[in-house]
């Protein structure tokens, strides 16, 4: 059970629709959620995010499917994910985040993340994988996944959910209209994420980005992947 006497309309929104979906593969994430101590002391409210992409949030927020998400899209403290040089700026000004629990959340949390995702229109987040399982859940708009280097591209929309596994390489890539996300990680939310490229001489590599909490993702290396590497992040 939840460790609360009352359960934020996000979180109950959130385990309905994975209630709703019934895959055995999802009952990781609503455990975790089910998990979160919400009797503990909550962070103090960021200032209000000034940034451009916050002009795209309104009218997501009018399309949500359901009003729960919507109103935590308002409530929560949204911040930049990815900052730094070396970032295409479409996808570093693209992409803001709003955690309702986690290691920055409103509700602290190292063993689960949860919130809201925003992608302004044609963004690419590529190829990429972290040790943290993932389940993204399409609030408003449509999102198009792809899995492996291989991978067929694949879309959620509005009431869909996708589920990443643990290490396996994944890219999203929004149309020409913004999308809104609910997200859950469980694992180890403080290990590296790490971005994949093809180099033409030195084959494929990967660059780990780390986050202190709070803060936005910073680049930290790079190093080549082998061929094994490559095979287990594609299963």
């Amino acid at each position: 059970m939840v460790i609360s006497c009352d359960r934020p309309a996000f979180l109950a929104a959130l385990l309905d629709a994975l209630a709703a979906a019934k895959e055995a593969e999802v009952t990781q994430f609503s455990d975790a959620l089910e998990q979160i101590d919400l009797t503990a002391e909550k962070r103090p409210r960021k200032p209000l995010l000034i940034h451009p992409a916050m002009d795209h949030l309104e009218a997501l927020v009018d399309q949500a499917w359901d009003p729960r998400f919507a109103a935590a899209a308002k409530d929560l403290d949204w911040s930049q994910v990815y900052s730094g040089g070396g970032i295409d700026p479409t996808l570093s000004e693209g992409m803001l985040s709003a955690q309702f629990a986690g290691t920055y959340g409103r509700h602290p949390s190292m063993s689960v993340a949860t919130g809201l995702f925003l992608l302004a229109p044609g963004v690419h987040y590529p190829l990429h994988t972290h040790d943290a399982s993932e389940i993204y859940l399409c609030v408003s708009g449509r999102l198009q996944l792809c899995h492996g280097i291989d991978g067929a591209p694949f879309d959620i929309r509005e009431g869909e959910l996708s589920l990443t596994p643990s290490g396996r390489a994944h890219s999203l890539t929004t149309y020409s209209e913004p999308v809104l996300l609910a997200y859950v990680w469980v694992g180890d939310l403080m290990a590296s994420t790490w971005w994949w490229e093809q180099d033409e001489t030195e084959g494929w590599m990967r660059s780990s980005w780390k986050r202190i909490p709070g803060e936005p993702w910073k680049k930290t290396g790079t190093e080549p992947l082998s061929e094994s590497q490559i095979r287990e992040a594609s299963v």
